[in-house]
């Protein structure tokens, strides 16, 4: 069979656009492809719960974190912040950034969070910051505080009057706390109020011209608090000493709860679960005669009404 040269010339043409179809598609693309795998990069951080028989699968799975690091104190000033819904980790974090925050330098006056022209406003600027900061932490213990409190307490709170002697006893602790940070923002407060000009802050105006004006007086606040705190304590403390303390519900489930952490848990909160030995013994069904035989007796003999 002969063929033309156009026809020849026509195959030809063909075959690289026919190699090209055939070429077998590459299922992984190339490394350049992949910016984002990680190359030495990784904190592996591993939390595993020791509470629990054993860790669950999600506990040993490593996150690699934020990029960002907070070196200046306007950074770690920026990180604070609360959910509408928070909880006592979330007030917790927001008092370590800002504590952080007054143990840091200032950023340069050129990326400060208001306008900076003279040395005597970046120094009024620093004096702000630390007395709004110290505001925040107080803020931030009063909060704590808050969620070990109650704000009223009735007789019938007194079933569980232990629990509550723990935490009023806590929520003291942070009304305490909190005392400090006030002096501190105090201090501050007349520190910045000896200048006679203001900054661009207006927020942070307002405190200052509120503090020293005694406008805005936490002490009067706290100490109240203190005073209410120390009357629910005397009325826990006398209910509980009529009853026992431990009162003998309490001591009751106390003693349950040791008694299932020492029986069934093992001595290694890291070791494998293994099911109890009498366990493998019991058959799938007890007594599979008894189970099937009402299936074997003759039905009942049908009866008119």
């Amino acid at each position: 069979m002969r063929l033309s040269v156009s026809t020849l010339a026509l195959l030809l043409l063909c075959t690289p656009v026919l190699a090209t179809f055939a070429a077998p598609v590459a299922r992984h693309l190339p490394d350049p492809y992949y910016p984002q795998q990680p190359k030495g990069e990784l904190r592996l951080n591993y939390y595993y719960d020791r509470t629990g028989r054993w860790v669950k699968f999600s506990d040993w799975i490593p996150f690699k974190q934020k990029k960002y690091v907070p070196v200046f104190f306007e950074d770690f000033y920026s990180l604070y912040g609360l959910p509408p819904a928070y909880r006592p980790s979330d007030v917790k974090e927001s008092i370590f950034f800002l504590y952080a925050s007054l143990g840091s330098k200032f950023r340069h006056p050129r990326g400060s969070l208001c306008k900076i022209e003279t040395e005597e406003q970046f120094h009024k600027y620093r004096l702000l910051m630390f007395m709004e900061t110290n505001l925040l932490i107080m803020r931030m213990y009063l909060r704590l505080g808050s969620l070990y409190d109650k704000r009223v307490l009735y007789f019938h709170d007194l079933d569980v009057a232990d629990d509550l002697e723990v935490s009023f006893l806590i929520a003291r602790t942070y009304y305490t706390e909190a005392q400090k940070y006030w002096q501190e923002a105090k201090k501050y407060a007349g520190l910045a109020h000896a200048y006679p000009f203001e900054l661009d802050l207006p927020t942070i105006e307002t405190h200052r011209f509120e503090i020293v004006n005694g406008k805005l007086d936490f002490e009067r606040i706290i100490d109240r608090h203190l005073a209410r705190i120390e009357a629910k304590l005397d009325t826990t403390a006398a209910f509980l000493d009529e009853h026992g303390r431990p009162r003998p519900v309490k001591e009751k489930m106390l003693e349950d709860v040791s008694r299932i952490y020492d029986d069934k848990f093992p001595a290694d909160p890291l070791e494998k679960p293994v099911l109890n030995p009498h366990w493998n013994e019991k058959p799938l069904f007890n007594d599979t005669d008894d189970m099937f035989a009402p299936l074997d007796e003759p039905l009942p003999p049908y009866q008119e009404r």
